[in-house]
């Protein structure tokens, strides 16, 4: 006969072995306990949001607009004081670049096809550029005893900087200071063969009613025809006007001092437009007219875009 504390001490030793039955139970009577996975599951704690990117079906918008509005330095000859964001390439290309003398009954034209000034923003204030120009043609034609001549070939090497120093993502007004230097990678007759740099200050004010106004205020050394250095200030002023959200006008008058035979002011009249294909796409076209100094005509078209 089974004595009363043999039975008490069985029981007692089944409990131990079903505690971990009763742990996974909602019900400690049920007899099928519940998955661990399905009672890990009624945690109270909070599940960790999954951000899904945005799916962009558009190639030439291949990133969304978390960054400042595109802002590129052509077509005016002033430039812009907005930088490229940090981390962006930024590529401003000009299709056509045609330059012809006016003011001289010989036929001196220039032409430069697809110069790059390539961009990479390095900071939030900071970007690095590189302009080059991988064909330029000089063409002369004179009179019956002048036979003129053809040349052709790379042009000179532009490296700069530009740092902002206020309004890049906010404000009315921006502020910007562009260091650079040329490197004389062409050959006698399309580059001079020197060495030449300088420093850009670039401002933009919005005035209203779509309107900013714009100037630059430059001090360069520059090469004459007989190489010798000398100090070239420049100054522009170029008022821009949007006309939809995607088309804008503008209005420039450029001035530089150049020094050669003789000293005068190179000033010129320019007009364009650009139009946004995407919010990293721009096109542009328009035109230089140099009426001061050596007259000359320079339309050209453009494109620029950044990823």
């Amino acid at each position: 006969m089974v004595s009363p504390e043999t039975i008490m001490r069985t029981l007692a030793l089944l409990s131990l072995f079903a505690a971990p039955v009763w742990a996974v139970t909602d019900d400690p009577w049920t007899t099928k306990p519940q998955k661990l996975s399905e009672h890990m599951a009624t945690s109270t704690r909070p599940a960790i949001p999954v951000t899904i990117p945005p799916k962009h079906d558009n190639p030439w918008d291949p990133k969304p607009s978390t960054v400042r509005e595109m802002a590129a330095d052509r077509p005016d000859q002033t430039g812009t004081p907005f930088t490229v964001p940090k981390g962006f390439f930024h590529f401003e290309s000009g299709i056509v670049d045609h330059e012809r003398r006016l003011d001289t009954d010989n036929k001196l034209e220039t032409f430069t096809w697809g110069e790059i000034n390539a961009k990479y923003g390095l900071t939030d204030k900071l970007d690095l550029q590189v302009i080059w120009q991988p064909m330029t043609e000089v063409r002369y034609r004179g009179d019956e005893s002048d036979p003129g001549f053809y040349q052709s070939g790379v042009n000179d090497l532009l490296v700069r900087m530009k740092y902002n120093l206020m309004g890049n993502d906010s404000g009315d007004f921006a502020l910007a200071m562009l260091p650079y230097v040329k490197v004389p990678t062409a050959k006698r007759g399309i580059g001079n063969d020197m060495w030449e740099g300088g420093l850009v200050l670039v401002s933009e004010a919005d005035i209203g009613g779509g309107f900013t106004l714009g100037n630059s205020l430059g001090g360069h050394i520059s090469a004459d025809s007989d190489d010798t250095l000398y100090f070239r200030p420049a100054i522009s002023a170029v008022l821009g006007r949007e006309i939809t959200e995607k088309l804008g006008v503008f209005v420039e008058i450029y001035s530089s001092w150049h020094m050669d035979e003789e000293r005068y002011w190179q000033t010129s009249l320019d007009f364009g437009l650009d139009y946004d294909l995407t919010e990293h796409m721009i096109l542009d076209a328009g035109v230089l007219w140099f009426f001061r100094g050596e007259e000359t005509l320079n339309p050209f078209a453009g494109i620029s875009w950044r990823f």
